[in-house]
């Protein structure tokens, strides 16, 4: 992802719908919520664009549910990080 790990948490809480989660170092662990679910982050070498350093996190996700959860949990988590352009 092209975010700081500070802008990745910031919305975090809209991406897992509220859902309560603790952070433990580089990984990040739901907290009662349905499904569970983990994240783990690595910051990387930010990307040259031009004069400009891109940020990029690598981000890991595992959702414990199969099918349909799994997916709706994934399609809810990738809208709250999608950024308008324009």
């Amino acid at each position: 992802m092209a975010l700081t790990r500070a802008e990745f948490l910031r919305l975090l809480p809209v991406a897992v719908a509220d859902s309560p989660f603790r952070a433990e170092g580089d990984e990040i662990v739901s907290n009662g919520g349905s499904p569970p679910w983990r994240i783990r982050l690595e910051d990387r070498p930010p990307r040259a664009f031009g004069p400009v350093g891109i940020p990029v996190l690598a981000v890991t996700l595992d959702v414990d549910a199969d099918g349909a959860t799994r997916e709706a949990f994934v399609a809810r988590f990738l809208l709250g990080y999608q950024r308008a352009g324009g």
